[in-house]
């Protein structure tokens, strides 16, 4: 696609979309449809046309820009299968083409079904693992509410919780913490104070519930403080967010997936993003699933959409 297509100063975003069963192409229409978003940034729908004719598109809203997969009828809502997995892969994959071309800004990805994409065989378990290979970036997981400016890196993404701690290094979790402070310096902070949440009950009693936190975190925070990183630490999960919510720290490293998602979505709802930091793009999305159980029956809620296309569009201009 020429760049000439788009001959405006605001960045050009891909909003990939996401599972066809979901309600992910409905929220993207919906955050275009609401607010000044367009005012922001210029938006290309990237997947199979028939997928966002079904979630609602009209002309004018956006162009599309279609994957050119074989016709084939759409799966019908609420259910994973190949042919979903295939479809929401597909368009990724060419959102990732122009990203790299610098042909698009930065990408917004709708949600895609894991169990999808394992019918379809893609190699991949989620979008931060497929752009880590295709970039040989080393990408991490920021997740956020930014109107609430509550931010998080998990050091761990979608692994069984009870493979947590054998994951848990202190070198990974330095350089979470590193990767964590320089991410909130592109919103602004140029020195955040952080804090590392502990893995056990209470920061593990002095070993009493734990060994982690004293082989592992501790450690790992001295080696974060020595490269010039205000991090605090371990400190007991559920205090690390009272203080995070109170404003004593501008944002946390937490251990694994629902550490940071739990306390994320009981403050905002679903208006949480994820933000891919590491990749030589942007690359954002809702911090919500595929909404299976509601797609095609109601309209979706699509704030954390609008939230995470605003972050993408600030980003591309910092």
């Amino acid at each position: 696609m020429p760049s000439a297509i788009f001959p405006h100063s605001k960045p050009v975003l891909a909003f990939t979309c996401g599972d066809p069963a979901g309600i992910g192409a409905a929220a993207v229409l919906g955050a275009l449809r609401s607010g000044n978003l367009r005012r922001r940034c210029v938006p290309l729908l990237v997947g199979e046309r028939r997928v966002w004719k079904r979630a609602g598109w009209r002309p004018g809203l956006a162009q599309i820009l279609s994957p050119g997969l074989p016709a084939a009828s759409l799966p019908p809502y609420g259910r994973a299968s190949a042919a979903g997995g295939a479809s929401s892969f597909s368009a990724l994959r060419l959102a990732l083409r122009l990203a790299v071309r610098g042909l698009v800004s930065g990408i917004v990805t709708a949600p895609i079904s894991k169990e999808a994409w394992d019918l379809a065989g893609i190699p991949y378990r989620d979008h931060t693992e497929f752009f880590r290979e295709k970039t040989k970036a080393d990408v991490q997981m920021a997740l956020g509410i930014p109107r609430l400016k509550l931010w998080c890196l998990t050091a761990t993404r979608h692994v069984p919780l009870r493979k947590v701690p054998r994951a848990l290094k202190a070198v990974s979790l330095a350089q979470a913490a590193r990767a964590l402070k320089r991410a909130l310096g592109l919103l602004g902070l140029a020195r955040p104070r952080l804090g590392l949440c502990a893995l056990n009950p209470h920061a593990g009693e002095e070993g009493l519930l734990g060994a982690e936190e004293g082989r592992i975190l501790a450690p790992a925070v001295l080696s974060a403080r020595r490269s010039g990183v205000d991090i605090t630490g371990p400190i007991a999960a559920d205090t690390a967010w009272r203080w995070h919510r109170e404003g004593k720290l501008d944002g946390l490293v937490c251990l694994y997936h629902d550490q940071a998602l739990i306390p994320l979505k009981v403050a905002a709802g679903l208006e949480a993003v994820n933000w891919t930091l590491g990749l030589p793009f942007v690359r954002t999305s809702p911090g919500h699933g595929t909404g299976f159980d509601i797609a095609g029956r109601s309209r979706p809620d699509c704030r954390a959409t609008m939230a995470a296309a605003e972050l993408a569009a600030f980003l591309c201009r910092v």
